[in-house]
């Protein structure tokens, strides 16, 4: 995959440029609902919930910030707004709002380069998550959960807070488990729409499987775009 680049210092630079000037080949996961009619949704904002605690540190962050970079190009792109929210344990969030007015831009590439280290609290990167689903700019957004898993959502009032908030804007959480060696999604999987999990192997660059899809929760099929 694409993302092997940046295991080199000179494809790094490569991969950058070619996202950049859209040139990278990349996949749009489609879903096929399990039960009932399909619930058509117009396209709309999304807020991206990006793990940096020490867990995520190395290849796992650099491809997860990699993930946001393309996601940001495409919805700017179609003029969708998006916030990209960082986060790892208590009290340890960082956010950056873009639109169509406010293009990706040296600011924007600086605050990926950000990282908190330390240990993870999704019920802290969800509430954030909820708190900007009630701005104007946001209402009906889906969220998006970048992380290895290594935590769990157990605060109750979060989690009546974020039902309440589904059905109010029929918003919906993907969750995106970056190399989290088997050991689950944390929870995330009992409140996602969609969970996919992809596995990562340093070791295979010659064979060039790096990275790959290895599961995906509920019935999806993949579109090249």
């Amino acid at each position: 995959m694409e993302a092997a680049k940046l295991l080199k210092p000179l494809l790094k630079k490569k991969f950058y440029a070619e996202l950049l000037e859209g040139k990278l080949l990349s996949y749009q996961l489609l879903g096929k609902y399990p039960t009932g009619s399909p619930r058509k949704k117009p396209r709309g904002p999304l807020i991206a919930l990006v793990d940096t605690s020490g867990s995520m540190q190395g290849f796992p962050q650099t491809l997860a910030k990699a993930s946001v970079l393309a996601i940001t190009k495409r919805m700017l792109k179609e003029n969708r707004a998006v916030k990209i929210i960082l986060f790892a344990s208590s009290n340890q969030t960082l956010e950056i709002e873009l639109s169509c007015k406010k293009q990706m831009s040296e600011k924007f590439l600086n605050f990926l380069l950000y990282t908190f280290g330390g240990g993870t609290d999704f019920n802290i990167a969800l509430a954030s998550g909820l708190k900007s689903l009630k701005e104007k700019d946001f209402q009906g957004a889906d969220l998006l959960f970048i992380t290895d898993g290594k935590s769990e959502i157990s605060d109750k009032l979060v989690l009546a807070r974020w039902q309440e908030a589904k059905k109010r804007h029929k918003a919906r959480i993907y969750s995106l488990i970056v190399g989290g060696e088997g050991e689950g999604a944390g929870g995330l999987q009992t409140i996602s729409d969609y969970t996919y999990f992809v596995e990562i192997d340093p070791k295979a660059e010659k064979t060039g499987e790096i990275v790959r899809l290895g599961a995906v929760s509920g019935k999806l099929e993949a579109e090249r775009i």
